[in-house]
């Protein structure tokens, strides 16, 4: 239902199976649920016809050990040619695999600035600060692990 009284709010969407690794919203799963939506049918029912949902983010993906099989990010229009920035961000199946840590406690960290539109996105696991011998792992830097998010 549309409510008017929050027509000026601005919405963060968080959900689950939504983005693939190829930054592509997912279709189906391997799961047996009747009344699923995933991505495909998040984005064209909701997220696309709202005027106000800002960001999306979601987790559900992975591969065991490869980073970048747990990340997925894109920007599309909504139907006020508003951005819309959609992230996900997985880690259980990195340190290890399914069976292994847990994912080595990998984190996102969003900065929101005081000017209402930048954030910046870091990556950092808390485990590897621990310890003086891995505190140089905490912090992921590559380009898909630390950058900035423009808000409408």
């Amino acid at each position: 239902m549309n409510q008017q009284k929050y027509a000026d709010h601005s919405v963060v969407l968080l959900t689950h199976a939504y983005l693939n690794y190829k930054n592509e919203h997912i279709a189906t799963a391997k799961y047996d649920l009747q009344d699923a939506h995933y991505g495909t049918a998040v984005f064209d029912r909701l997220v696309q016809p709202a005027k106000n949902i800002e960001m999306v983010f979601s987790g559900h993906i992975g591969a065991p050990n490869d980073v970048r099989k747990h990340l997925g990010f894109r920007i599309d229009n909504n139907s006020a040619g508003k951005r819309v920035s959609q992230m996900t961000f997985n880690a259980q199946a990195l340190g290890g695999g399914t069976y292994g840590s847990g994912g080595d406690g990998w984190i996102r960290i969003l900065e929101f600035l005081p000017d209402g539109k930048t954030v910046k996105v870091r990556t950092f696991s808390p485990f590897f600060a621990l310890s003086s011998s891995t505190q140089h792992l905490a912090w992921r830097t590559e380009d898909y692990d630390e950058f900035t998010i423009t808000l409408n």
